[in-house]
């Protein structure tokens, strides 16, 4: 029976990205194609990037963000998160998550990372700042279910930002997370 996935903030509002980072207008469609065609509920996680610094903001990184304020206001927004999904598991309901692969504060795997960086950001030619780990709002998810005793749901992370993003692949890891 298909379940509740917790899906990030701007996979289902592109346009609370930051300026140019929206892939599509309005929701990433692939995903929420494949969520409804499963039967999952979607529920929408907060951008806790957009709460805390508005949508006039630059892209940022893990070390620009990882501020004792800003991990507050992430456990903040992670605790109702944690919440519902507690709500949820202990109603047997399968939960899964959705992060944004890539991003400092929803990755699941990717999260981006560069201690050197400061400012305006401006990638010089063929840098990368993508590195392997978890955003700062998934790591305080993560930290307030075990406080609960809730296990972390099965999650993944969409690559649609990435340099190697691969749909076919994409879409074959939400229909595996879902249930085949």
């Amino acid at each position: 029976m298909p379940g509740v996935a917790f899906v990030a903030h701007c996979l289902l509002n592109q346009n609370s990205k930051t300026s140019g980072g929206a892939r599509c207008p309005g929701v990433y469609s692939p995903l929420v194609a494949t969520l409804r065609e499963r039967g999952w509920r979607i529920q929408q996680m907060p951008c806790p990037e957009l709460a805390f610094t508005g949508l006039n903001r630059f892209w940022a990184v893990r070390e620009q963000l990882d501020t004792a304020a800003y991990r507050r206001h992430c456990r903040r927004l992670a605790k109702g998160v944690a919440g519902a999904i507690e709500v949820h598991v202990r109603a047997g309901d399968d939960v899964i998550l959705v992060g944004l692969e890539g991003s400092p504060s929803m990755g699941v795997h990717v999260t981006s990372s560069d201690p050197e960086r400061g400012g305006r950001p401006e990638w010089p030619e063929g840098t990368d700042e993508l590195s392997p780990g978890s955003g700062i709002f998934i790591e305080e998810l993560a930290a307030e279910l075990a406080e609960r005793g809730v296990p972390m749901p099965r999650a993944t992370g969409i690559t649609h930002q990435l340099p190697d993003h691969d749909e076919a692949r994409e879409q074959a890891g939400i229909v595996s997370l879902t249930g085949a």
